[in-house]
Formats: C-alpha cells, structure tokens, sequence
C-alpha cells in the first residue's frame, strides 16, 4: 500500500526565510574584497540629564549670561561721564554773589597742585574783574558768570609781601575779533602762578595727612596805588586732595612803608573719603595676601610629596611680586619713606612673605635631600642582597625538601636485611 503524503506534512519541508537570513543575505562584500561589509551601529543622542524634573543650563549659555552682565555692568557706569560738562561751573554762584554785594577784583585758584614729597603747594590764579567799572567789554561771561570778565585796569600782583611783583596785567594786549568784537581770554595773559612752602607735619599719616597753607596777596596798579580785592578763592576739590580755604580782608606794610590793602587766604587741605577708603581696602587685601603666604608655608609643611612644596612656593612669588603693585596703586602714594601706612604695612608684608619663601625653599632642599639619600640606600641594598638572594633561595629549598623524609620504606629495609 503505496504511502500517500498529505498537504500539510509536505509543506513543513519548505521554510520561510527568517529575518536573520534576510539580514544575511543583504549584506555585500566590499568592492574588491569578500568579507561582507559590517555596518556600523548608529549612535544614540546622549540623554537628557534632569535635576527634579528640569534640564539644569548649559556651560554655554551660562557664560553668555556672565558676559552679558558683565558688558550692562560696564555701560552703566560709563553713563556718569555723560552730562558731566553740563554741570553748573564751579565758580559761578560765587562770582555772581561777589558782583552783586562787593564787586572788584577776585582772585581764583583755578588748580591747586600739592606736592607732598617738595614739599610744596602750586596754585594758579586767575585774575577776574566782577561788576561794573571793573569788566573789560567783551570779556564777559568768564567762568560761567555774565556779571565777571577779565579785569579793566592794568594792575601788578604781590604773594606774600615779595617787593617783586608775581605777575603784571595789561588789558590793552587782549586781542579783539572783528567778526564777533569779543576778546579773547588767552590764559597766559590773565593767569599766573604761585609757589608756597607747605606744612608737612603730618605727612606720615597717609592717608589721614593733613596740610596747612596761609598767604597773602595784595594788588596795586602799575603807578603803585593800592586795589582793594574783594576775594580770594579756590577750588574745592582736586584730583588727590579735598581743600577747606577761608580768606579775609588784612593790612600789609610794603617795602615802601606802605600800609596798603591784602587779602589773606588760609587752606586746609586732606584726602577725599573715597582715597582714604580706596588706600585702606588695598592695605587690607595685601594683609590678607601676607597671611595667606603664613598658610601656604604650613600646607607645604603637612604635605610629604616635593611637587606640592614647589606649587606652594609659586604662590608665594606671585604676592611678593603683588604687594609692591598694590602699594603703588594707592591714590597719590607717597614714596617709601617709612610712613605709618608702611611701618605697620608694606614693610612688614614684604619681611613675612620673604621669610615664607625662605622656609618654602628650605623644605624644598630637604626633601630634594632626604630623597636622593634614600635612593642611594635602596641602591646599596639591592647591590648587597642580589649575589646572596639565589643562594637563600637554594638553601631554604634543601631544607624543605630534607624536612619531609618517607620512614615506611627505611621499616621495609630493615624488615628485609634482618629476616
């Protein structure tokens, strides 16, 4: 009876391709060669890391934003430039008083140069004529004031009851512009200055020194009859120093024994606030800065390795290179002539930042020392012990071996030799 194969069976001998034969079969060996091409698994995008369910920022943008603060930072203070020349000048409000209740000659201290290390005290005047009778037509307008000009008479200027005279003044030398009719204020015409003695006795309290100034000057014209002046005055505040002045109306005996009419002016000069807070934060951080030298050398103590002395010691020749900058970048520093801010300051800094780079050096040579010895022991030990190690080795062997003796087989031979 002849087997009759059904459908079903049959069809189990026929296999679909499965997907790994799929994938087989798709891959083709690289032109030229027979080994089919492998192909490269793709790369993932990294994940996302979450703090809490929210993306923390990227180093990127967090930089942008520093520089962009840093640059709102910068145009905000830049904004106190502007406007500044629309400000009132400094002189103006006096002057109008002046020719309004006692109008005459003024003298302005337009700059006051104080020069501690002299010492000496430059000021330049400026000679103004304020209400009528007293202003050179065309001249107004001088220093902000439409009631002041430069003076009208011709006149010689006296400091400090000297028989010669500090300056001479000629209105006739102005220039006249035919355009305008004005005159032309040419400073060296109508300016002069004056150099007086200062008193230093408080120099050494930098920057809490205090200077004082007292002068005289009195005007005559150019046949020698004497001019009342009416004022003198200074600035109030210059670029290293705050200055307090009063004047009053005196009598000065000339060298022709004239009892003629001065002007005596007192000054009172000191530091700004902001010098003395600018001077006082630099002498703390270099105190700071000498302190932390103290800590560098102690860490370089506690440490064993050499390389960690050398970092340390680096440190330490950066502020010795440090302090001196920050002590020059004081507000009109003086020179080091062993002022109080030194004495309890730069000098002492300078002597313990020195004494940690000594202590920093010497350790460096003691371990660099104590190193090199070491070496050189560990080499004589490895020269000593090498010839003898084989031997130690072979001799520990015998003894091992001749430890363990069998006795079954000496009982056996004598078992054997006495029977």
């Amino acid at each position: 009876m002849s087997t009759r194969h059904s459908f079903l069976s049959t069809t189990g001998l026929v296999q679909a391709p499965s997907d790994a034969g799929s994938k087989a079969s798709s891959r083709h060996a690289r032109f030229g060669g027979t080994k089919p091409e492998k192909k490269q698994p793709k790369s993932r995008a990294p994940a996302l890391v979450t703090v809490a369910g929210i993306r923390p920022l990227g180093p990127m943008f967090l930089i942008g934003m520093a520089i962009g603060f840093s640059l709102i930072f910068i145009v905000s203070i830049s904004f106190a430039f502007v406007g500044s020349d629309e400000d009132e000048p400094p002189f103006k409000e006096f002057l109008d008083n002046i020719a309004k209740d006692n109008p005459g000659i003024v003298l302005l201290g337009d700059n006051v140069d104080v020069d501690v290390d002299e010492p000496s005290v430059t000021i330049r005047w400026s000679m103004i004529g304020c209400g009528p009778g007293f202003v050179l037509s065309g001249s107004e307008g001088t220093h902000g004031s439409t009631e002041c000009g430069i003076p009208s008479i011709a006149m010689n200027v006296f400091v400090d009851s000297e028989s010669d005279a500090a300056a001479t003044y000629d209105p006739d030398l102005f220039p006249i512009v035919y355009k305008t009719g004005r005159r032309l204020g040419i400073q060296n015409l109508y300016q002069f200055d004056s150099d007086h003695v200062l008193d230093v006795h408080e120099a050494r309290l930098y920057p809490f020194d205090t200077y004082h100034l007292t002068s005289t000057l009195r005007v005559a014209s150019t046949n020698g009859d004497p001019i009342v002046l009416s004022a003198l005055t200074t600035l109030k505040v210059t670029s290293s120093f705050a200055i307090a002045r009063t004047d009053v109306q005196s009598n000065v005996n000339t060298s022709n024994s004239i009892n003629a009419p001065s002007r005596d002016i007192e000054l009172n000069i000191t530091r700004p606030p902001e010098a003395r807070m600018f001077a006082l934060l630099l002498f703390g951080v270099s105190w700071m800065l000498a302190h932390a030298t103290m800590g560098f050398t102690v860490l370089a103590w506690m440490r064993a390795d050499q390389q960690s002395v050398f970092q340390y010691l680096g440190l330490v020749a950066v502020t010795l290179l440090a302090i001196p900058q920050l002590r020059n970048a004081m507000p009109d520093a003086p020179g080091f002539d062993g002022v109080l801010l030194d004495s309890i300051g730069f000098f002492p800094q300078m002597l313990m930042v020195g004494v940690s780079a000594i202590c920093m050096l010497s350790m460096a040579a003691k371990r660099a020392l104590q190193g090199k010895r070491g070496h050189q022991e560990q080499s004589i030990d490895d020269r000593e012990g090498g010839p003898s190690q084989p031997v130690l080795k072979g001799l520990e062997r015998l003894r091992r071996q001749g430890s363990t003796v069998d006795f079954k087989h000496v009982r056996s031979w004598s078992r054997g030799a006495f029977m």
